[in-house]
């Protein structure tokens, strides 16, 4: 009888026990809500704005905000006068809080549409090489494997790869990378292009002096010696090769080419719709290889995830390199 006594002591105090261990392990972790109203008061740095969005009264919003700091025992925000400003705590605390709710938001949007037989590949992508080169090529993909869903993620930074949890990514060769599976793409190749409107037919074609003395040449300020670069290659050099506007983003160059601004020196992979349907053309059929190279890298612990060498098989076979200009 002894025993059995002793046993149920046992199971209660370990019963006991687990349940303080959870309660200490979520006292670690302060309420979504309290977190959600951080992000927003730190976002707008304003308690008013932040109530106006949360559809709360002001000192609602205040005292969630000191209730974070005081569970956190550190303060978030410096006051001045009638403003506030994140200090550095509260700026390291909100970029982990930012990316914590970005992914609850991913990981319940997966479970509400959950479907068990589809499979899903986590891409991040170039930005460039996704908007316009990917993105109008993945309706193909999506008939053929109606059961496979990529979502596209933005690669801008280092930072996109630490702090998130991608399946593979699609990148230029000389970006940061922390795993060692790679497919090579294919090589950046740019090119001459102006829209059809700028020529007195679509397939005339222009000696290299004719389109630096008739044309205006529109440059891409992070390629500034493009142009240098590719009159270089005819042994052409002049003044006139840096004259003309300037374009921060690619895209706003591509645009200006759309809207008869002028030739630009064109990734072809950017722009091979255009060439493709004739709205853009080649004034000088003279390309220019800039070494930069595009691969396919992707986790070890995926290479044997059949979703993603089906998507990695089909990217091959749309015969990128051919496609995009090697």
């Amino acid at each position: 009888m002894l025993i059995w006594v002793n046993r149920i002591i046992f199971y209660k105090l370990n019963y006991f026990c687990t349940l303080h261990m959870e309660e200490v392990m979520r006292g670690k972790i302060p309420k979504t809500e309290l977190l959600v109203t951080f992000e927003v008061v730190a976002r707008h740095e304003s308690y008013t704005r932040a109530a106006e969005e949360l559809a709360l009264t002001q000192s609602a919003v205040f005292r969630q905000v000191n209730a974070l700091e005081d569970f956190l025992n550190t303060s978030l925000f410096n006051h001045a006068k009638k403003r506030i400003f994140l200090n550095a705590a509260g700026k390291h605390y909100l970029s982990i809080v930012k990316e914590t709710l970005n992914k609850l938001e991913r990981d319940t949007t997966t479970i509400m549409t959950w479907q068990p037989t589809v499979q899903v590949i986590e891409l991040a992508v170039n930005p460039t090489f996704s908007t316009h080169w990917l993105i109008p090529n993945l309706r193909e993909f999506n008939k053929l494997n109606p059961d496979i869903i990529v979502n596209i993620h933005s690669l801008a930074n280092i930072g996109d790869f630490l702090n998130r949890e991608y399946d593979a990514a699609i990148m230029r060769e000389d970006f940061y990378s922390p795993w060692s599976e790679v497919e090579y793409l294919f090589e950046e190749e740019i090119l001459p292009v102006c829209s059809r409107c700028l020529l007195s037919e679509s397939n005339q074609k222009l000696a290299v002096d004719d389109l630096l003395n008739e044309f205006t040449l529109l440059h891409q300020s992070t390629r500034i010696k493009g142009w240098q670069e590719w009159f270089a290659l005819s042994n052409v050099s002049s003044p006139l090769v840096n004259k003309g506007p300037r374009f921060d983003l690619l895209s706003m160059l591509i645009a200006a080419v759309r809207s008869n601004l002028g030739v630009a020196l064109l990734p072809r992979f950017a722009i091979q719709h255009d060439l493709d349907s004739g709205d853009m053309v080649i004034p000088c059929d003279v390309p220019m290889r800039t070494g930069n190279r595009f691969i396919m890298t992707w986790r070890e612990e995926k290479s044997e995830s059949l979703h993603l060498q089906i998507f990695r098989n089909w990217l091959l076979n749309k015969s990128v390199v051919s496609k995009v200009g090697c």
